[in-house]
């Protein structure tokens, strides 16, 4: 049996936009024609993908950063550089997708083939074709490609269930799925033999059936993370109907009744107010007579123990073993479910402004005696694209410089004429020309 991951945190990082290029048209009769240099192309974006044909976040697990490539830089001859291709990253149906650091729901990805994007590739700079104008008809100068966008997301599964089953350990909730729907979940006699969720579809003679999970059991404390707690009941959420199942052999029923009833109410309100079937399992290690008046008694008593839930549609008795009953309460659950709504679709993407907001316009400015150090990713990638034994491409880059706000910055730092400036690995001096 396979793990099951059903929480992860990871990295995804959107592909850089390519640079723009500096080429000129070299015909026959003009070898030094116009500007010819292309654009640079987009970066890959980063998509979340719902995919039935995934059950857990167990890829996840292993491999925990995800980048996509980048976009190629632009050419000669007016050529645009291709863009770097889309991350399409697959996530089981039911996974719930929050950004780490503003803990934002992003999107709750219940649909098959439902996606999102979340990292929004960066664009490609303009090649110098692009940048002539009225002004400057042979621009000796292009743009760099925008840096792509990282962030790091939480993504939590949360199974998508009609019936949920609840119940202690050895209540016997991997039995009765297997009995009710060709599920083979793995089963031992010792608690917490189920470590994971299991799911199986319950067939309806007239229609699809429902899909009914059997998830580890909760112990007392559990809605405060005590055993398997949180990992229980977060799959639960989703549930339509309850299926409370109990040990009729054991001779705290009661307690247990109550213990699970609490669990789910302090966990979330809303597990205590879903409709409920209260099921007394393993009739068979008890006489008839005794089963009946447990039954009886557990009837009477149930207001008190389900602390005043009104929830409750019946109370059975069945035998997994045996499948004494097992066929009554499959009649059950699909009478009630076809009287209960359909929940209210979740699935939803909120506007993720994240996915596009770039970290790349700042920079920082570090002195060290007489000398400068400006770092930043775009001023950086600026310079790299730069052909410094240009004049025309220099005056270029400072009068970008100055609009970003980096001339004024040096001058308050203290940079004079002379003064020595470091950018990325290039170093300029000081001078007229860039204040």
């Amino acid at each position: 049996m396979s793990q099951f991951v059903d929480q992860v945190k990871i990295k995804v990082g959107s592909g850089d936009g390519g640079n723009g290029m500096v080429a000129w048209r070299r015909e026959k009769y003009e070898p030094l024609g116009g500007p010819a240099g292309g654009n640079g192309g987009r970066g890959g974006h980063v998509f979340l993908q719902a995919s039935a044909d995934m059950s857990t976040l167990l890829d996840f697990h292993y491999k925990k950063e995800f980048k996509a490539s980048p976009g190629e830089k632009g050419g000669p001859k007016n050529r645009h550089g291709k863009h770097g291709k889309d991350l399409f990253l697959k996530l089981p149906v039911g996974t719930l997708v929050r950004d780490a650091e503003s803990q934002a729901i992003i999107a709750d990805l219940t649909v098959d083939g439902q996606q999102v994007l979340v990292a929004e590739g960066g664009r490609g700079g303009r090649g110098n074709v692009d940048l002539q104008s009225q002004r400057n008809k042979a621009p000796y100068y292009c743009e760099p490609g925008e840096v792509g966008i990282s962030r790091e997301l939480e993504l939590e599964l949360k199974l998508l269930a009609d019936v949920g089953i609840a119940g202690l350990p050895n209540a016997g909730k991997s039995t009765l799925l297997s009995v009710l729907t060709a599920a083979r979940p793995k089963i031992a006699d010792y608690p917490f033999s189920t470590l994971r969720p299991n799911l199986g579809v319950v067939r309806n003679p007239s229609g699809d059936g429902f899909v009914m999970a059997d998830i580890p059991g909760p112990v007392e404390g559990a809605s405060q993370g005590v055993g398997l707690g949180h990992k229980f009941l977060r799959h639960i959420e989703r549930t339509r109907l309850i299926v409370h199942l109990a040990d009729i052999s054991d001779q705290s029923l009661e307690h247990n009744i109550a213990v699970i009833a609490r669990e789910l109410y302090l966990y979330n309100q809303h597990l205590a107010e879903l409709p409920r079937i209260v099921v007394l399992n393993k009739t068979d290690l008890l006489p008839p007579e005794s089963t009946a008046l447990i039954k009886a008694a557990i009837e009477s008593r149930l207001n008190e123990l389900l602390d005043g839930s009104q929830a409750v549609k019946a109370v059975l008795l069945a035998s997994c073993a045996t499948t004494d009953g097992i066929e009554a309460l499959r009649k059950r659950l699909l009478e009630e479910l076809s009287n209960l709504p359909l929940p209210c679709s979740t699935h939803h993407i909120v506007e993720d402004t994240a996915a596009h907001e770039r970290k790349d316009e700042g920079f920082s400015i570090v002195r060290r005696k007489k000398a400068f150090f400006v770092s930043g990713v775009r001023v950086e990638r600026l310079v790299s694209v730069t052909n410094l034994r240009s004049p025309e491409s220099l005056h270029h880059l400072f009068d970008v410089l100055r609009a970003m706000g980096i001339i004024e910055a040096l001058i308050k730092e203290g940079a004079q004429p002379g003064s020595e400036v470091f950018i990325g690995d290039t170093s300029f001096a000081f001078g007229e020309e860039m204040s």
